[in-house]
């Protein structure tokens, strides 16, 4: 006689999969909002993830066990509609959330290149996405969940930039991965700047959090970021008119994986979060650290530019470029870490 498989013995207690976890697709109805498309991830581990299509594919709402690990901004959710591509508007439609995706053919300071006036970060994450699909599939002792849509920055006459992004987790699971494909579908050689723009915050972040990273020179953008570098680990509570702190890390050469790791309480050791990428796909590390009042944010920011802008890049001579046909991938994975070992075997691996 056959054992019986996960499915065939969970399906014995419950209803409907919804029961224990799943995707759920709803439309926000409210302010400025109103209209913008989600999917509602849902593990039985715990893990809770809002995934939003009319904002470029990017996760804002974000729990563990109903803790959230994300911060969100003033402004809320925003539909695309009320986006501005001039200087930093982009910031009136910022909402925080666990990731903005900044990017494609810009990110970081507004600028003027090649002609173009850049705003800050980029469209990528006020672009709706089409052919959006997701899926719960049983496959061994688990079921698996992903959500795909495809992004697209062109323009008639100018760049035509396609982003594929797939997140995949599962029933059982306390992480998640995100797939990025960047194809150029134009004719013409683009720039291609991307950058994951994860806005960590209370209560998975508080005045007692540590960051640990396999850094081999972390440089200041600023001097009041030079005047805090041997803190750039550490945190305190929130300070009214704290301002911003940025620094840019240069990763060990030998680590192609690595691995960053945020603990929630250094003195405890019993919660935080792993994020792991690919340094040869993303060859930079941008950190933004504030902790002003109601601003207390921490970015943890894989990507292939820094965040000074294009015109920078195209003077240092850093600025990626992406020809026609050519596909470029990349991939990030978060991992909640729920316990003491977990933690240590994380930060071991650091």
């Amino acid at each position: 006689m056959l054992s019986e498989n996960a499915r065939e013995r969970v399906s014995k207690f419950i209803g409907k999969l919804s029961q224990l976890g799943g995707i759920s697709a709803f439309v926000y109805e409210d302010g400025k909002a109103r209209g913008t498309r989600a999917l509602r991830v849902r593990t039985a581990h715990g893990l809770e993830l809002w995934i939003v299509p009319d904002r470029g594919m990017d996760l804002y709402e974000a729990t563990f066990r109903g803790r959230s690990l994300c911060w969100h901004s003033p402004t809320g959710m925003v539909h695309p509609a009320y986006y501005s591509a001039n200087g930093a508007d982009w910031l009136k439609n910022f909402a925080g959330g666990l990731l903005t995706t900044c990017g494609l053919s810009t990110a970081g300071a507004a600028s003027h290149d090649d002609g173009e006036e850049l705003g800050l970060h980029g469209l990528i994450s006020n672009t709706p996405a089409e052919n959006v699909s997701w899926s719960e599939r049983w496959e061994g002792e688990d079921c698996l969940f992903q959500i795909t849509g495809q992004v697209r920055e062109a323009s008639v006459h100018g760049r035509n930039l396609l982003l594929e992004r797939t997140i995949s987790t599962s029933l059982h699971s306390a992480s998640f991965t995100i797939q990025d494909t960047v194809e150029n579908q134009g004719v013409h050689s683009s720039p291609l700047m991307i950058l994951y723009h994860f806005n960590f915050g209370f209560p998975l972040l508080t005045s007692k959090s540590k960051i640990y990273s396999p850094s081999e020179s972390i440089t200041p953008i600023d001097d009041l970021s030079e005047a805090s570098l041997d803190k750039w680990n550490l945190f305190d509570s929130p300070h009214m008119g704290q301002q911003e702190l940025v620094y840019f890390h240069r990763m060990k050469a030998d680590r192609r994986e690595v691995a960053v790791v945020l603990v929630s309480n250094e003195e405890d050791l019993d919660f935080g979060i792993a994020m792991h990428y690919d340094s040869q796909t993303l060859s930079r590390f941008n950190q933004w650290k504030m902790t002003g009042v109601n601003h207390f944010v921490l970015g943890l920011e894989p990507a292939n530019c820094n965040t000074r802008g294009r015109e920078y890049e195209r003077s240092q001579g850093t600025l990626e470029f992406i020809e026609p046909g050519e596909r470029r991938e990349f991939k990030i994975e978060l991992q909640i870490l729920e316990n003491k070992e977990q933690v240590m075997n994380a930060i071991k691996k650091v």
